[in-house]
């Protein structure tokens, strides 16, 4: 799974998105990084708080994930588009499920 959207979705089961005042979650809010000249897309969301993007950079090196990258900005920013549009809104319990799921590696389960 695209580390992305397991962020969304670990962010969903572990009660770590935040709450929008328009009643919508946040889970992810993506930014796009130069890291060592390659564009890359990184979440500004961690353990249920909005990072401004230097820190969220910070944070996302040290996860030591592998996140997306791409050769320019325009076609990250085509990429995020497309997986924003997979990222599903479900309960905590659901997220925990279905993050089970993935891991086995039965994506079609669910």
């Amino acid at each position: 799974m695209d580390p992305i959207l397991e962020h969304h979705y670990r962010n969903l089961a572990e009660g770590k998105a935040v709450q929008n005042e328009d009643g919508s979650v946040s889970t992810v809010y993506t930014a796009q990084i130069d890291v060592d000249g390659t564009p890359t897309l990184i979440p500004t969301v961690w353990d249920g708080q909005i990072l401004d993007v230097e820190e969220a950079a910070q944070r996302a090196q040290q996860s030591g994930i592998k996140w997306p990258t791409a050769p320019s900005h325009q076609e990250l920013r085509s990429y995020d588009e497309k997986l924003h549009e997979e990222m599903r809104p479900m309960s905590q319990e659901e997220a925990q499920r279905f993050l089970e799921v993935i891991r086995a590696g039965k994506r079609d389960a669910y």
